[in-house]
């Protein structure tokens, strides 16, 4: 999985950016969350629907593989940490 499987845009409802898979999948977000322990990535909250994760900003990554970087709204800097996550998510 790569970046560039994703669509990204600025969120409507807050300040945040999110990326949206192009195409539908499902995480194993228990496996996910295990990988992103392992790389000292801040797990704030574990469900089988979503992680709320620390990595400089708070971000929620849910099942259907939707990313959600809060905090920022200015793409450069929200594509940046995205495309660390999707990499030590494999």
């Amino acid at each position: 999985m790569e970046l560039s499987d994703f669509v990204g845009k600025p969120c409507k409802s807050r300040v945040a950016f999110e990326f949206i898979p192009k195409k539908r999948i499902k995480l194993d977000l228990e496996e996910i969350a295990k990988r992103l322990k392992e790389k000292e990535v801040f797990v704030e909250i574990e469900t089988p629907f979503l992680l709320i994760l620390r990595m400089q900003v708070p971000i929620t990554l849910f099942q259907t593989g939707k990313i959600l970087i809060k905090e920022t709204n200015m793409e450069k800097d929200a594509r940046k940490i995205a495309e660390k996550l999707v990499k030590i998510m494999g």
